[in-house]
């Protein structure tokens, strides 16, 4: 098992939590996502990318972590009742004062 910082532990749990309660708790006020071709700044924003996604995420699982240039990047395989399930995805994260500011998923 692969050792993530607590931010990331929660963003990925929540990920496939029904109730979305924590998915914001793991990202600053201000933090960006980019996903798909798409910005989402801010906690609303984030909070209703993750909502309106509505992906049926199952299980994310952590495959490796690697820092590069002030970025913790990881793969992990993403699971769920979707099409092309699974895929393995690239989480590029930024982290500051133990809160993801910055998130781009590819």
């Amino acid at each position: 098992m692969i050792a993530l910082p607590p931010a990331l532990v929660t963003y990925f749990a929540a990920l496939s939590d029904t109730t979305r309660d924590s998915f914001d708790t793991c990202f600053a006020p201000n933090a960006i996502v980019q996903d798909e071709a798409k910005t989402h700044r801010g906690l609303a924003e984030i909070k209703a990318w993750h909502i309106a996604a509505n992906v049926p995420v199952n299980e994310t699982l952590p495959l490796s972590l690697r820092e590069d240039a002030g970025q913790t990047i990881v793969t992990a395989k993403v699971s769920g009742s979707f099409t092309g399930s699974p895929v393995t995805l690239d989480f590029s994260f930024t982290l500051h004062s133990g809160l993801i500011t910055e998130l781009e998923i590819h």
